[in-house]
């Protein structure tokens, strides 16, 4: 059993996850009108009105997910920059981590193949606390682009199986109307049990906007940011 200090280092690698993550996650909130967009166009940046998350995006899954996901974009447009993110308490996993790199589709990290990505994954350990919020999510996700930038696509909330039981015996958790994944232990990431959900609530997906992978995103510029 570990010791607490070492379940929370655990804890911190493992909010990058959604890993076990080569399985979508159902295309749950679609975007309206994603199909008629091109990958180029998949970026929704934080002057952009027509956003993912916009209450008026979509009715087949009731105005109140929109609701949810407009106030999580709300609460994470400061986090364009990673600097901002940094500064909150967000950091990416040193290398060799495995959580270090950027991740999509593949398990063998050949990032020039293009299948579907999450990204490079920036942790914020603190808010690892057996709790679900809109408000603040556990791992933000940039993909890397072609000019060496970053640019935030996604949010990634994560809870451990133990955590979330120690409240006692109840569902698996959910967000914006949806159950979370569950990976369960040993994985290949050889980290406890956890249950994560993704919301590009910063980029088209036409997947879904709760999907895990989204195939207009890509991890074949990682090598410019490092």
């Amino acid at each position: 059993m570990p010791r607490p200090a070492e379940r929370r280092s655990v804890m911190r690698a493992a909010a990058a996850v959604a890993l076990g993550a080569t399985a979508l996650l159902p295309a749950v909130g679609t975007v309206a009108g994603a199909a008629a967009l091109t990958p180029d166009q998949g970026s929704v940046t934080h002057r952009t009105s027509a956003a993912v998350g916009d209450d008026h995006a979509s009715h087949s899954h009731g105005h109140g997910q929109f609701r949810g996901l407009s106030a999580a974009r709300a609460a994470t447009a400061q986090f364009h920059g990673v600097g901002t993110a940094e500064a909150a308490g967000y950091s990416r996993l040193p290398a060799p981590a495995p959580l270090h790199e950027c991740i999509d589709a593949d398990v063998d990290l050949d990032d020039q193949d293009d299948k579907p990505a999450m990204g490079i994954h920036w942790v914020n350990g603190a808010l690892l606390d057996g709790t679900v919020d809109v408000s603040k999510p556990e791992v933000l996700v940039y993909e890397p682009k072609r000019n060496g930038q970053l640019e935030l696509v996604a949010l990634e909330y994560v809870v451990f199986e133990a955590d979330w039981g120690a409240h006692g015996t109840r569902p698996a958790p959910q967000l914006f109307g949806q159950t979370f994944m569950y990976v369960a232990a040993p994985n290949r990431y050889d980290l406890p049990a956890f249950y994560a959900l993704h919301a590009w609530v910063w980029k088209n997906n036409p997947d879904g906007v709760l999907a895990a992978m989204n195939p207009w995103a890509t991890c074949r510029y990682a090598a410019k940011v490092g």
